[in-house]
């Protein structure tokens, strides 16, 4: 029995827009733990590492940068284990590069507040060196996900498809997910006829 009358692009609409929502959300995870782990280490940048150590700022950055990546690495791992993300390389870079864009406006709001803050002589001191650096680190945070494809392993020989709970995982898209149009209605009603 059929309930609703409808079109396929109706179906492909509703999962295109799952799929957004599913990338959206996965990319904000990987965010917000990269982003609160680079607060928190900033906090011992500026409190335990610059004073101590009598470092500059750019000295600084150079030091807590390795670390803030190798924490996003873990992070991605993390990620991709936990969620099951399929390795589907644009699937892994969509979530990347989403995630970098929550970084780059996070940094931009951080950047307005300071300035408006009256903080324009630190965010100045920045090194040429070290801000192509961060800039690096950047694009590796956003093709983390990626990245990581080269570092797991394939079972048995497996071309690109891993294994998933769902039990669909041999099935392409369209025998696993069920469409009906508005002409598989019709030939539906004409049978109950």
């Amino acid at each position: 029995m059929i309930l609703f009358e409808t079109t396929t692009s109706v179906f492909q609409l509703l999962w295109d827009i799952a799929l957004f929502l599913f990338i959206t959300r996965l990319s904000f995870y990987y965010f917000i733990l990269s982003y609160l782990s680079s607060l928190f280490i900033t906090y011992l940048r500026l409190s335990r590492l610059q004073p101590i150590n009598h470092l500059t700022q750019p000295q600084a950055e150079l030091i807590t940068l390795p670390i803030w990546l190798l924490l996003s690495t873990l992070f991605a791992r993390y990620l991709i284990v936990w969620y099951e993300i399929p390795r589907v390389a644009g699937f892994r870079l969509a979530i990347g590069v989403v995630a970098g864009v929550f970084l780059i406006l996070a940094e931009l709001v951080g950047g307005v507040v300071m300035w408006e803050r009256g903080w324009r002589v630190w965010i100045w001191e920045t090194d040429v060196m070290a801000a192509v650096l961060g800039i690096g680190v950047l694009v590796a945070f956003m093709l983390m996900p990626w990245l990581l494809m080269g570092v797991e392993r394939k079972r048995n020989g497996e071309e690109e498809e891993e294994e998933t709970r769902h039990g669909h995982e041999k099935k392409s898209v369209v025998r696993a997910v069920p469409s009906v149009a508005r002409s598989e209605k019709d030939a539906e009603t004409r049978k109950s006829v």
